[in-house]
C-alpha cells in the first residue's frame, strides 16, 4: 500500500512540473530554463554575468548580394545601449560578447544546433520559414553558444510585399521591413536573460516608452529567471494600469515562487478590481502548494463560494495542488453544488469547472467518487 507520505510528496512534484511549464506557456516566450539548454561552467556563467561591452557584427543580404547594414547597426546598438550595454565595432576593441545579426531577402537555414531543441526538428517554423529574417547568435569566450533568435517580417514573399508598396528594390525593402521589427523585438531582453542579468530587465520596466507588450516579455523572463531580486519591483508592477502587465506580473511572482512575493497577492486579491482579482488568484494558485502555511489555502477557501465560476476554476486548481486536506470539505461542497447545476447548466465554464474539481478531489484518493 503506498504511504500517504508518498502520494503527498507525489502530488507536491507533480504541482511544481505543472508551475513551471505552465509559466512557460503563459509568457508566450522561449523557454530559457528548459533541460536541453548547453551546460555553462562556472567561469562561463560568470563571464556571461558580468558581460558589459559588446561586439557587434552585421550583415545586411540581399538575393543579389551584400547591402548596407549600417541602419540594422544602428538600431540594434541602440536597443542594447538602453539596457546599459556598451557597444564596439571593432573585435580588437575590449568585450566580454560577440553578438553577430545576420539579415537576409531570403533565409539561409543554418543547422541544427548542439543541444537541440524543437528548432531542430523538420516541421520546425524556424526551418519552414524562408522569407526576410535576421538570426542573431552571440559568441564568448572561445566558442560560439548554443543560442538563437530569429526576427522575422510580416511578410514571406519579399517580391511581393515590395510591390505592393511601390518599391522596386526587395532586398533594400526587406533589410528595412526587418530594421523595424528590430526596433520592437525582445531580443536584448532574451539575451540579458540568457545572460543571468536580472538587474538590466528590472532597469528595463522603468525605460521611458517601454510598451505594455516589451513590459510583458520582461516580467515574462523574470519570472523564468527565477529572480527573488525582481520580486520588489514585481510587487510595483501589481498597481500597473494595465491589466494585462498586472497578470504578468503575478504569474511571474507565482513562479518565482518565493515566499515574499505572497502578501502583495494577497492585498491584491482582497481589495484588488475584478481583473486584478483575478490575477492575483492566477498567482497565489502557484504559490499554494509551496507554503502550505502561508494563510493562501484559509483565504482561497474562504473567497470560492462567492466567487465567480472562472475565478472559481482557477482557485480549485490552485487548491488542488496542495496537499493539506482541509480544502477537501469546501471542494466537495462545491461539487455536490455543481452537480447538481449541471443538470440544467451545460455551458463549457461549468464542464470545465466540474472537471476540474474531478482532477482536484482525485489527487485526495478520489474521494469525489462517493459523491
Amino acid at each position: 500500500m503506498v504511504s500517504p507520505h508518498f502520494i503527498a510528496v507525489s502530488r507536491l512534484r507533480v504541482a511544481f512540473t505543472i508551475f513551471f511549464l505552465g509559466s512557460t506557456i503563459a509568457a508566450g516566450l522561449p523557454d530559457i530554463t528548459h533541460a536541453r539548454k548547453e551546460l555553462l561552467t562556472a567561469e562561463e556563467k560568470d563571464l556571461l554575468h558580468r558581460a558589459e561591452q559588446i561586439h557587434l557584427e552585421t550583415l545586411a543580404l540581399s538575393s543579389h548580394g551584400p547591402l548596407d547594414a549600417g541602419s540594422i547597426t544602428k538600431t540594434v546598438s541602440t536597443r542594447f545601449e538602453r539596457l546599459g550595454y556598451r557597444i564596439v565595432t571593432d573585435s580588437g576593441q575590449p568585450h566580454e560578447v560577440t553578438v553577430k545579426v545576420k539579415c537576409e531577402e531570403l533565409k539561409t537555414w543554418e543547422g541544427t544546433g548542439r543541444s537541440g531543441g524543437d528548432a531542430d526538428m523538420m516541421d520546425a517554423a524556424v526551418r519552414l520559414w524562408k522569407g526576410p529574417a535576421c538570426q542573431l547568435t552571440y559568441r564568448f569566450g572561445t566558442r560560439w553558444a548554443d543560442w538563437r533568435h530569429e526576427v522575422r517580417t510580416p511578410f514571406n514573399n519579399p517580391q511581393e510585399a515590395a510591390q505592393k508598396a511601390g518599391q522596386t528594390d526587395a532586398g533594400a525593402y526587406s533589410i528595412a521591413a526587418l530594421t523595424q521589427q528590430l526596433q520592437t523585438d525582445p531580443f536584448p531582453y532574451l539575451l540579458a536573460a540568457d545572460w543571468g542579468q536580472s538587474a538590466r530587465l528590472i532597469k528595463a520596466l522603468d525605460e521611458s516608452g517601454a510598451t505594455v507588450t516589451q513590459k510583458q516579455a520582461v516580467i515574462g523572463l523574470l519570472g523564468q529567471m527565477l529572480a527573488v531580486d525582481a520580486i520588489p519591483r514585481l510587487t510595483a508592477s501589481l498597481k500597473d494600469p494595465d491589466p494585462t502587465v498586472v497578470q504578468s506580473a503575478s504569474t511571474a511572482l507565482g513562479t518565482i515562487g518565493h515566499e515574499d512575493g505572497i502578501p502583495a497577492l494577497l492585498a491584491l486579491f482582497k481589495t484588488g478590481t475584478p481583473d486584478q482579482h483575478r490575477a492575483a488568484a492566477a498567482g497565489l494558485g502557484r504559490l499554494a502548494p509551496l507554503h502550505p502555511n502561508s494563510g493562501i489555502v484559509p483565504t482561497l477557501i474562504a473567497a470560492l463560494p462567492a466567487e465567480s465560476v472562472p475565478n472559481q476554476i482557477i482557485i480549485v486548481r490552485a487548491l488542488g495542488k496542495t496537499t493539506d486536506r482541509q480544502v477537501l470539505g469546501p471542494l466537495k461542497t462545491l461539487h455536490r453544488s455543481i452537480l447538481k447545476q449541471a443538470r440544467s447548466d451545460s455551458s463549457p465554464e461549468t464542464k470545465e469547472l466540474l472537471a476540474s474539481l474531478g482532477i482536484a478531489l482525485d489527487g485526495f484518493d478520489g474521494v469525489h467518487t462517493e459523491e
